[in-house]
């Protein structure tokens, strides 16, 4: 019946400046643009799902717990994990990635690193040996 998880929607503040973000440090590409102002921005890589960043409703952040019920962060995968880091790295020197943690095992192989986008979403990268397919 399904083919996939075709995205997952970001609500965020400055949808504009941080879709350009996820293009700058994580090398996606605009996919789509709305017109709008604020706009609604689908963003992607050359591989998997996309990421519609959408403004948000101006209701304050609620706080969570990485193991509170719900989605809890977004796997970004990587050709090159050793790569993708030492990028992550520049950038978190700058103070355009936060709290970028070391690299771990990854559930099914591979390897993560954990960090947060400039509105405070945790995000993962992400390698894998195989497919889990």
């Amino acid at each position: 019946m399904t083919a996939g998880v075709d995205h997952v929607a970001i609500a965020a503040k400055d949808s504009a400046g941080l879709a350009q973000w996820y293009c700058d440090v994580l090398g996606m590409r605009i996919l789509f643009d709305n017109g709008k102002t604020p706009p609604t921005c689908l963003v992607g890589g050359d591989m998997y799902g996309v990421l519609e960043i959408m403004p948000d409703n101006g209701e304050k952040v609620v706080a969570h717990q990485p193991l509170d019920p719900g989605i809890r962060h977004i796997a970004i995968r990587v050709r090159d994990f050793d790569a993708a880091y030492a990028a992550l790295q520049e950038h978190a020197a700058a103070g355009r990635v936060l709290g970028l943690m070391p690299p771990g095992p990854a559930a099914g192989g591979g390897q993560i690193a954990f960090f947060h986008d400039p509105e405070g979403n945790l995000l993962q990268i992400v390698s894998r040996p195989t497919e889990l397919v």
